[in-house]
């Protein structure tokens, strides 16, 4: 499996603080199946400042400390959208997953949809694709579906976190995790890893939960195939969406043509 959501740099943001917890946090991911994983520091103005040269400097280090851990460590992180993200993608200045064309953005916590459709139409027009963390987390997704749903129609593709599938941040979360994921608005399955104790590197427990929602090829796809295309800048064709019961917003066709 691979992990393509894990904050395990010490020094970066809130995952670990020492080294040896980061080291830690990799045999745990190694113990549970993973073989492949993407350190995805936050970026976001005025807290976390993490630029390109910073993480990948970091990734070294971890592999240092790493030794034989039997794990491939990988550069990314996880942008906080704001106006400045489309910029900071085309100067090279923000690290994509492993430098691919991927790359893992956040969503605010309250934004005005046409806005934020704006942010992804841009960063698809200017030649990447946006991988959209944990959207099942987020209260306006929360609130309307039908959000999500307009984002992967523009081109953004969708993660969930392991522990939203298994329960971790409460029934409702874990209500719209499996609505997300049966109806194709999301396309990996994700740690978000921050630590070994309530947020570790786990990806087993959701895999299983996902074979029980999809089946078990649909399932293996979030944690084996479409992660690993990404990983290696592979294009991958998602599957035609299905929309939610409040959502599907007639105005899509302003953006895409339709």
């Amino acid at each position: 499996m691979y992990d393509l959501h894990a904050h395990i740099l010490p020094g970066a943001d809130d995952g670990p603080k020492e080294w040896d917890k980061a080291v830690k946090m990799l045999l745990r991911a190694a113990e549970d199946g993973i073989t492949g994983i993407v350190a995805t520091p936050h970026v976001s103005a005025g807290l976390w400042d993490n630029p390109k040269d910073k993480v990948a400097s970091l990734v070294d280090e971890l592999k240092q400390h790493a030794g034989a851990v039997p794990i491939e460590i990988y550069t990314g992180s996880e942008i906080h959208i704001s106006p400045e993200t489309v910029k900071g993608l085309k100067n090279g200045r923000y690290c994509t997953i492993n430098r691919s064309r991927y790359v893992l953005v956040e969503l605010p916590l309250h934004f005005t949809p046409d806005g934020m459709y704006d942010v992804i139409f841009s960063i698809v027009s200017g030649g990447f694709f946006p991988i959209i963390a944990h959207p099942e987390r987020n209260p306006m997704v929360q609130q309307d579906a039908g959000v999500m749903y307009e984002m992967v129609r523009l081109g953004a593709l969708g993660q969930v976190t392991a522990g939203s599938l298994t329960g971790t941040f409460g029934g409702e979360v874990k209500k719209l995790a499996r609505e997300l994921v049966t109806r194709k608005l999301v396309h990996v399955i994700a740690s978000d890893a921050h630590n070994n104790g309530p947020r570790p590197p786990v990806l087993s427990h959701a895999y299983h939960d996902a074979v029980k929602l999809v089946g078990d090829k649909a399932a293996r796809v979030m944690v084996y195939d479409v992660p690993e295309m990404i990983i290696e800048n592979l294009r991958f064709e998602p599957e035609e969406p299905e929309p939610p019961k409040k959502g599907a917003l007639s105005f899509l066709g302003k953006w895409v043509g339709l």
